[in-house]
């Protein structure tokens, strides 16, 4: 089984300084990868998934490492972190790490609609709990709507004249899929978009799953809760992947002062044998923030 292969693995666990015996949260555990190397170092971690496949796999994957003892998985959004934490006596903390990327396997083969490669039903809901789908959004809202959702989340140029499109496509046929959505953006691009650097649909795919799953919303919660976890010392790591979430970062940093203190001047980002040996690494910076 291939597993994902995690953005700055060195640089986060160097700056979590783990030490045997004491308590660390992933708070998103995806393949269980940073998890793996705290328990690996005798930590002990409590690894929380809002996806519940995503749990099972990261879990078995745990356990055929043999490090299952030191191990709780917990399926929950980590808007919970605090509630999440005290239930399992996590209350007092080492450190807290959010690897906020995709990994393939949630991408390509969870089936819920996150990306454009696979013909899947346009949900894109991690927590099938949750009520709107991002088939429900490109159907229902309008065009202004759309085009703002667009740009919002994910700063696309051209929000207006894909909302346009879908509009005019939904109107002839329900958009059910992402090949289909996929298709509509595609078809209205200019030649050269981004310079063939990414797939027309990146971006609109992008927004459409942050609002589905409320995601900087959910980012902006857990922060504060997740400082309150934390010892005097100990480190909170977040690794964002565009300029929505290191903006979330930017702004906990300075509203959590001076309890709280960022470590470094500014984003550690990955080097360039990473970038060359995981290109989705590219846009990863990672923020490093101190209890004082």
């Amino acid at each position: 089984m291939t597993y994902h292969e995690p953005v700055l693995l060195k640089e986060s666990i160097k700056s979590l300084k783990v030490e045997k015996g004491k308590l660390y949260i992933d708070a998103t555990l995806g393949d269980g990868g940073h998890t793996l190397e705290i328990l690996k170092l005798g930590g002990k971690v409590l690894g929380i998934e809002v996806n519940e496949d995503a749990l099972k796999r990261a879990q078995g994957r745990i356990k055929n490492e043999g490090l299952g003892e030191n191990f709780i998985g917990v399926l929950g959004n980590f808007k919970n972190i605090e509630e999440i934490a005290k239930n399992n006596s996590f209350e007092k903390v080492s450190g807290i790490i959010y690897d906020l990327g995709y990994s393939s396997y949630e991408l390509e083969e969870l089936g819920t609609g996150l990306s454009f490669q696979k013909d899947d039903p346009l949900d894109m809901r991690l927590d099938k709990t949750l009520g709107v789908t991002a088939a429900d959004l490109v159907n229902s809202l309008g065009e202004k709507e759309l085009a703002h959702l667009i740009r919002k989340y994910s700063d696309e140029k051209l929000a207006g004249r894909f909302a346009r499109e879908i509009v005019k496509a939904r109107n002839l046929k329900k958009i059910q899929t992402t090949a289909q959505l996929a298709e509509i953006i595609e078809s209205v691009s200019p030649l050269g978009y981004e310079r063939g650097r990414i797939n027309p649909a990146t971006r609109t795919f992008q927004a459409l799953r942050i609002v589905v799953n409320d995601e900087i919303a959910n980012l902006e919660k857990s922060l504060p809760r997740a400082a309150r976890l934390l010892l005097p010392g100990s480190v909170i790591i977040l690794i964002t992947f565009h300029s929505l979430e290191d903006k979330v970062a930017k702004n906990f940093g300075r509203s959590a002062r001076p309890s709280v203190k960022e470590a470094f001047d500014g984003p550690v980002v990955p080097l360039d044998a990473e970038i060359s040996r995981n290109p989705r690494s590219r846009s990863a910076k990672m923020r490093v923030f101190k209890k004082i």
